[in-house]
């Protein structure tokens, strides 16, 4: 069964604000200072990753399950349509 997540934004007080630390061998270390959280946004990992793909993938194959049927019907009715041609040809001779 497929659980959909509904996604959420995270929101900041002070989205893209860094607080710049430079370190002993001149590099820099940039901490998050974004204030207060104003919202949880949904969690961007492979669990919730994993549920798109794994919907996705059930798609898919209904959807490759529906073209194949489909061509059998077709098949199927043109078979019959030839059938009816010739006992029609047949008929009209």
């Amino acid at each position: 069964m497929f659980n959909r997540i509904f996604w959420t934004d995270h929101i900041v007080e002070h989205p893209r604000t860094y607080l710049e630390t430079e370190n002993q061998d001149h590099s820099v270390t940039h901490t998050p200072a974004f204030g207060t959280v104003i919202n949880e946004g949904t969690p961007q990992n492979a669990q919730s990753f994993n549920t798109m793909d794994e919907a996705l993938a059930h798609i898919f194959a209904a959807f490759e399950y529906y073209i194949t049927i489909t061509q059998a019907e077709l098949r199927d009715a043109q078979d019959r349509i030839e059938t009816l041609e010739a006992q029609l040809s047949a008929m009209t001779s």
